[in-house]
C-alpha cells in the first residue's frame, strides 16, 4: 500500500515538474515576444490595433502561465511537507480523480471555492 502511495506521489511530482518546465518555456517565449519594445507600432491604425490586441492576448497567456506556475510551486512545497493531497481547509484527503485532473489543487471538492 505504501509503495502505491509513493508511486502516486512520485508520479505527481514528475507531472508537476514537467508542467512547470512547459509553463516556464511558454512564459519565456511570450515575454520575449512582448519585449519588442524597440519596434515601433505601425502608423496604420488598423495594423497598430491588431498588434495591440495581440499583445493583450499574449499578456493574458503570460499571466495564466505565471499563475499556474505559482500553484505548481505550492503543490511541490506541499509534497515536500507531506501535505500533498490533503485539503487545506478541512484536512480530508482530496479524491484521487480530482488530483488527477488538477494535480495542484489544494481543496477537496466540498471545500473548493468554485464548488
Amino acid at each position: 500500500m505504501q509503495t502505491m502511495i509513493d508511486d502516486k506521489l512520485r508520479s505527481a511530482r514528475l507531472w508537476l515538474l514537467a508542467r512547470s518546465a512547459q509553463l516556464r518555456e511558454r512564459a519565456k517565449r511570450v515575454h520575449d515576444d512582448l519585449g519588442r519594445e524597440t519596434t515601433p507600432l505601425p502608423r496604420d491604425a488598423s495594423d497598430a490595433a491588431i498588434i495591440i490586441e495581440n499583445d493583450e492576448i499574449l499578456q493574458a497567456i503570460e499571466e495564466a502561465a505565471l499563475s499556474e506556475l505559482k500553484q505548481i510551486g505550492r503543490a511541490l512545497e506541499r509534497l515536500d511537507a507531506g501535505k500533498y493531497g490533503l485539503c487545506e481547509d478541512c484536512g480530508a484527503m482530496i479524491h484521487a480523480e480530482r488530483l488527477r485532473l488538477v494535480p495542484y489543487t489544494t481543496h477537496c471538492r466540498e471545500c473548493a471555492p468554485d464548488a
